[in-house]
């Protein structure tokens, strides 16, 4: 009698351990399964294909994350697919783009809230006018389309609104990064855009900056040096901000024309988070601080 009663439980050990990882590997399944078809996107010969094929991704992509199965898997080695996550794990925004014979890129976009996991808001590229970009409002029906590769959260007015970095492959001569806000009101509503970055022109609801298309330029949030005037001394003082390069035309001749702006390489800005604003700091130190 001891012996089955070993034997049982032995038999009820071996079946939990196996329905553990039943629930394992289809959600690696998931993944696997996402990644080669994402994969398959910029291996088709023609637009139409691609387009297609990304088309077929989006659904099966949308189906995993409202899946509770597979909605919080982390997702963050898809060929191709931009992840970003803010701090407080409320949002993660996936992106990816096809680039198209015109030079253009066409985008898609999943927005995840994990207050409700199975929440998923795709975002709609529409193509936008540029100079409606620098000073619209758009939501996730009217999106602009971007690759967004951070989250910054930050407080406003008592509330945490996301700070989005961006870039957008504009034209076959120039690309584009964008700094841009993310928030939800109380009805959960979700608006790109707000009037909270204090620049040397005024108070705009985003920044864009546009550069040659063989340029690299850096925008990234990092810890770094601001010269701050403290009576009649200059003092050195190190703050977390959305660091950047300075854009300069190719040539003086070239002022104005954006697609010939490449960074000075020597002369780097910042935008500073203070009392609910975005604010320019120009000629910020960027070096790797230990």
């Amino acid at each position: 009698m001891k012996l089955s009663v070993t034997a049982l439980f032995l038999f009820l050990f071996l079946t939990a351990k196996c329905g553990v990882a039943q629930t394992v590997i289809p959600k690696s399944a998931v993944q696997d399964t996402l990644g080669k078809l994402s994969f398959r996107i910029w291996k088709q010969k023609t637009d139409l294909d691609r387009l297609a094929a990304s088309s077929a991704f989006f659904k099966e992509f949308r189906m995993a994350l409202e899946n509770k199965e597979s909605s919080l898997l982390p997702f963050d080695s898809l060929p191709g697919i931009t992840r970003a996550v803010s701090s407080d794990g409320f949002v993660r925004i996936f992106t990816w783009n096809v680039p198209v014979s015109d030079g253009t890129n066409k985008y898609w976009g999943l927005l995840q809230l994990s207050r409700d996991s199975s929440t998923i808001i795709p975002l709609e590229f529409l193509n936008t006018d540029p100079s409606v970009l620098v000073t619209g409002k758009f939501t996730p029906q009217t999106w602009y389309g971007a690759l967004y590769y951070k989250i910054i959260d930050v407080e406003i007015e008592g509330k945490t609104v996301y700070t989005l970095l961006a870039w957008d492959g504009f034209t076959n001569e120039s690309n584009r990064k964008l700094i841009d806000i993310l928030s939800l009101d109380d009805y959960g509503n979700i608006t790109f855009g707000m009037p909270v970055f204090k620049t040397d022109k005024g108070i705009k609801p985003r920044i864009i900056f546009e550069y040659a298309e063989k340029a690299n330029m850096l925008l990234r949030y990092d810890y770094q040096a601001i010269n701050v005037k403290k009576r009649k001394k200059i003092k050195k003082e190190y703050a977390w901000m959305i660091a950047m390069d300075r854009l300069v035309p190719m040539d003086p001749s070239l002022q104005g024309l954006r697609k010939y702006f490449v960074p000075a390489g020597d002369t780097y800005d910042g935008y500073i988070f203070r009392n609910g604003f975005w604010i320019l700091v120009e000629g910020i130190e960027v070096a790797n601080k230990k």
